[in-house]
């Protein structure tokens, strides 16, 4: 099924399943809940014990956390002014500064639709990183012995949910530094996984070499155009192109440099790889729709062969996919939950560095002051990006 049919038919379902239960159990208690439409929420509390004794029972390592929390939450905070405010003169200014990197929210269906196979990854990520930023949160809370009144998941749309919700009376109560121990805590921790995912995918050949040939040897097909010469010469996903009119293909590289000059109506012969055994294939170039060039119509990846005929090739790719969007969505989460929006961690966390100011009025000025600039910076560079690539 094609990612943008499956998109309505998932918004569909939404508003159905909303109307649904508005009619229905509007009036009951439940533990689950519709608030607004496109989000669901589903309140337990089977795991306030186990945060409980994890977080009480690891003090040591939870008090390092912590401070460790507060250090990078800050640095974290200034490093997104830094970088939205670079960024943004980058946008302005391109020939001075460098052109600015687009920041587009992740809006399955408007701003990206990803292939089916690439958004399941996607998801799973994100379900793993929301799901250690809130784990977290409720170990620093029970590390300072702050009750946990309920944890939750949900979905937003597609994006996976998850809270903890804590005793706002007990979490009043605690000093400062708690505090802002565990409003920071969420970040730091998706901040180590994205370092975790830089390691892995550094290591990437490594990982793969029991099953895999650490180098490459060709390029292997992930995505095939509708109506191209690939399509039309049955080639399929997971097929392996080795060489063209007789040259090895080594890599990516190779691949895209070899066909850099072909026009289209050319013949080539493909060599391909599928389950360990060669064919050739004959194809003609098709024009591409933004060059003078030809093109077969295929979107590939650096192929490393398997050792044995039952392992897939494609799953080297998967796995590159998934430590690559790893560290885009930890470093990206881990940042921008420190701006000070209220929406984000970042608020709480300067509220509690301003608390040094003793005048209130003062206090608030200051910091709504933080949150109009934060936001500005941060909805400008939404602005400029998406100015830049939609239009």
């Amino acid at each position: 099924m094609d990612t943008a049919i499956l998109l309505l038919v998932i918004i569909f379902i939404w508003g159905f399943s909303y109307l649904i239960w508005n009619l229905r159990f509007k009036n009951k208690t439940t533990k689950i809940d519709f608030p607004i439409p496109f989000i669901l929420l589903i309140k337990t509390q089977r795991f306030n014990n186990f945060l409980h004794k994890v977080g009480k029972k690891r003090k040591l390592f939870f008090s390092v956390i912590g401070e460790l929390s507060v250090m990078y939450g800050i640095s974290l905070m200034l490093y997104a002014f830094f970088f939205f405010f670079k960024n943004l003169l980058g946008f302005i200014f391109p020939n001075q500064v460098g052109e600015g990197s687009p920041v587009i929210p992740l809006i399955f269906g408007i701003t990206f639709t990803p292939p089916l196979d690439q958004l399941i990854i996607i998801l799973i990520i994100i379900v793993i990183v929301v799901v250690t930023h809130e784990m977290f949160h409720g170990f620093l809370a029970s590390h300072s012995n702050i009750n946990i009144k309920s944890t939750g998941t949900g979905l937003f749309f597609l994006l996976p949910l998850a809270f903890v919700e804590l005793d706002d009376k007990e979490l009043e109560k605690t000093n400062s530094k708690n505090r802002m121990r565990i409003f920071c805590v969420g970040s730091f921790i998706n901040f180590i996984e994205g370092v975790i995912f830089i390691l892995l995918l550094v290591l990437f050949p490594l990982i793969i070499s029991l099953g895999y040939s650490s180098e490459s040897e060709g390029v292997v097909i992930f995505g095939i155009n509708q109506d191209s010469p690939a399509e039309k010469i049955g080639l399929k996903v997971g097929d392996a192109i080795v060489a063209i009119n007789g040259t090895k293909i080594k890599n990516y590289y190779e691949f895209s440099n070899y066909l850099h000059d072909k026009k289209p109506g050319m013949v080539l012969i493909l060599t391909i790889e599928r389950n360990l055994k060669q064919v050739n294939y004959t194809v003609i170039l098709a024009k591409h729709p933004y060059a003078e060039r030809g093109i077969i119509g295929v979107s590939a990846f650096d192929y490393h062969k398997p050792r044995f005929s039952f392992l897939p090739s494609i799953l080297p790719f998967y796995i590159y996919l998934f430590f690559g969007w790893g560290i885009v969505i930890c470093l990206s989460l881990a940042i921008i939950n420190m701006l000070p929006i209220p929406i984000f961690d970042g608020d709480k966390l300067i509220g509690e560095l301003l608390s040094i100011i003793k005048n209130r009025n003062l206090k608030i000025l200051t910091h709504n002051s933080i949150r109009l600039l934060a936001t500005f910076l941060l909805l400008t560079n939404i602005y400029f990006s998406i100015i830049r690539i939609y239009l």
